[in-house]
Parts: structure tokens; sequence; C-alpha cells
């Protein structure tokens, strides 16, 4: 597991007294942590990944230099040996996941703070791209990523696109996808599960009958008997085991997004995943995992138990299926931390906030949008307008005498 846990922590060194100084003021429990930064050899300017020429380009004079890729297969962890491994390194050396990380820009020396949940961005002051090591906050680092496939201009086109298909947003929604500032680029994390499941499961196997059945009612006055057909089921009790392995399964690790949007931003290509590397992350910001392994396992396993579910309900046949047991053994558990990219914004409407989220590699959107009741008003309006004024063509033609003496033949 030494390639999963990296104890060693690197900190950016404090040289001259007054580096020293603006330390001390920084709250007691900050700490100053490595950073990545990638500058242009032509001009010394900044490098940003571009995701059409999936190269670093630099942003003053567009020089293109080609991302270092690693040819080595992606690798997945065993899950029992991780969760041993982190219960023993956090009693050895906890983690504070509250605490304030201290970044020294490597441009202006600036001392400045991500979100709390964030390790890679850009400084406030001079807007260098900067990457910090994870392994601050947190014992497992991501070893893969997707990158993202297309700019931002892309993103705001298909953001237009999207809520020009919604008549009835606010205008005022609508001249916010113009506001370039907004739209950010950020790569989420994730965990991917793979687990072989057996499955014993105890039910019952309902088959469908008909049974005859003698009935009086009354017909004409007069009460006289029926007979009907009436279904009806009879239960037999099985059980049996159904084996099923699981590739894959995808549980989002931020918190910042509401899951509903980060579930749906689904399928991703995960086939495609390439080794991590911080030059995939200069220019775009990066969140490091709010839910932990284990509770991701968790959220794994409710996913999981839906598709065992249906597999065990095939598996007892029958017309009707019972589940009254099951129980669930996981062997050869592995997992992946991973992060995908999104582009997202938020925007602020009537005092409350809403968001939306592009997937990063296929432009599928998701988002929280209001509604102009304006518009709606106006539409109900129109369409009772519409509705009286079809009526009132077709009084004036006569169209509902005609009706009347078409009845009455």
């Amino acid at each position: 597991m030494s390639s999963l846990f990296d104890k060693e922590l690197k900190f950016t060194p404090l040289n001259t007294t007054d580096e020293k100084k603006n330390f001390a003021r920084a709250k007691e429990d900050a700490h100053v942590i490595s950073q990545a930064h990638f500058s242009c050899k032509n001009c010394g300017s900044d490098l940003v990944y571009s995701p059409s020429s999936q190269d670093l380009v630099c942003r003053s004079c567009g020089h293109h230099y080609p991302v270092d890729t690693k040819v080595e297969p992606i690798k997945e962890f065993d899950f029992k040996q991780a969760l041993k491994e982190l219960d023993r390194l956090q009693h050895s050396d906890p983690k504070n996941q509250d605490d304030v990380a201290v970044i020294q820009c490597p441009s202006c020396g600036a001392e400045f703070s991500f979100k709390q949940h964030e390790h890679a961005g850009e400084c406030p002051y001079c807007a260098t791209p900067v990457i910090t090591d994870t392994r601050y906050a947190r014992f497992i680092e991501p070893k893969s990523l997707l990158p993202f496939k297309f700019e931002k201009k892309q993103a705001i086109a298909i953001f237009d696109e999207w809520i020009g298909s919604h008549w009835f947003a606010p205008s005022s929604l609508k001249s916010h996808s113009k506001r370039e500032e907004k739209l950010v680029g950020i790569y989420l994390p994730y965990w991917t599960y793979d687990s072989q499941t057996y499955n014993q499961y105890r039910g019952q196997r309902g088959t469908t009958y008909y049974d005859r059945q003698v009935y009086s009612t009354v017909v004409n006055g007069k009460r006289v008997q029926r007979v009907r057909t009436v279904p009806r089921i009879r239960w037999k009790p099985v059980g049996g085991q159904v084996d099923l392995h699981f590739d894959d399964v995808l549980i989002g690790a931020s918190k910042t997004l509401p899951r509903t949007i980060i579930d749906h931003l689904q399928p991703w290509d995960l086939d495609n995943l390439v080794p991590y590397s911080e030059e995939y992350i200069s220019g775009f910001r990066s969140e490091i995992y709010q839910v932990t392994v284990d509770q991701g396992f968790l959220q794994a396993e409710n996913i999981m138990e839906r598709k065992i579910k249906q597999s065990i309900r095939y598996d007892i046949g029958g017309d009707h299926q019972r589940i009254s047991a099951v129980n669930t053994q996981h062997q050869d558990t592995t997992f992946k931390h991973v992060l995908l990219p999104v582009w997202s914004a938020a925007f602020q409407y009537r005092g409350k906030t809403y968001r939306y989220v592009i997937n990063g590699r296929n432009g599928t959107i998701q988002g929280e949008r209001p509604y102009s009741f304006i518009k709606i008003g106006l539409a109900v309006i129109t369409a009772i307008a519409a509705a009286l004024a079809l009526l009132y063509v077709m009084e004036t033609n006569g169209v509902f005498e005609n009706m009347n003496q078409f009845q009455s033949f």
C-alpha cells in the first residue's frame, strides 16, 4: 500500500525574515504546504492545460508543451487492506480536516488559502495557477483522472442551448450565461468500487392461477347468478444463491454540489482514465474528497443491493416474487480514487442560489433553475384566449348547431 498512502509531507521553506513573520501571523493550526506550478521556458509566464490541444499552453506567448503522459495501467487498491492501513495512520498521524492550508504563491510570493475542500486553483493576487499537495489533508491521493475534453467557450454554448430550451426561465437567467467569469472548471473527487458478491437468499415464488367464482347480482329487477374468473396467487418457498460481479460502481466524494446533480452527470467514460498528473490540473480548480472511502462504499452497497435484488427476483422466477432474507458476502473488493472534470457555475436569483454543472467530457448538463411566474401566467392567459377564440370561431361557423343536428339523427 506504499503507493497509495504516502506519509511524507513536503513543506515550502520560509527563507526570509519577512516570510517567517508573515507565517507567524497565520492561524496557529495553519500549514504552508507544497505546491506545483508550471512556467513557460520561452517567456516565463504561466502554463495551463488546454482541453482542445491536450497540451500545456502558455497564457502569454501561446507556446505549446506536450503533457508528460505516463504509460501505465490504472491501479485498483484492496479495500479491506486500505481500511486497516487508514486506521493505523489516523492513530499515528491524525489530519485535522478543518486546518487552514496557507499557500505561498510561487510567482508573486503572496500568502493565501484555498477553500477548505480545494487543492488547486489560482492565486487571488496574480491569477497564477497553483496546485497543492493533497497529502496535506487526506491520506488517499488520486491516482487517475479524466482530463477536460472541451474549452470554456464550448461549455458556455452548451449552457446557452440548455437554458434556451426552457421557455419559462427568467430573462435574467439567460443573460447570466454571458458572464464567463462565473463558469469555472473543477475536478471533482470520486470513488469507484469493484466487488465480487455472493448472495444467498430466501423467498417465495408466486404462480398466478384463476378460480371460477359464482356470485349473485340483480338484472332488470331480478336476482340472477353469474360466474366470474378471479386471479389468485399460489406461493411456494424458495431459496438459492446469486453471484454478481460489480465493476466501477461510481460514488461522488464531494459535498459542495447536490447529489441529485452529481449523480445525473453520468455516464463517464472511465475506460479512458489516465494516470494522475498535476499538468492536467493546471489552470483548473480541484477538490479533495469529503466523503471517505468507507462512507463511499456504504453508498455503493446501496446501489449494488438494488441490482442484487433484481437478479434474485429473476432467479426466483414465476409470476410474482417475495424476498424475505438476503445474505451478501463481498470478496476481492477494490477501489480507485479518481478526479472527474466538470464546468460549474452558480447564480443568485431573488435571494436563492441556483447551480448548474456540465460534464467536462460529454457535455451532459444538469442544473437548478427558477421559473418566471410572469411567463407562466402569460402562457396560461394565452392558452385561455386561444381556447375562447376557437370556441368563438366554432360558434360563428355553426359548428355546434351542425353537431346537434347530427346527434338528432
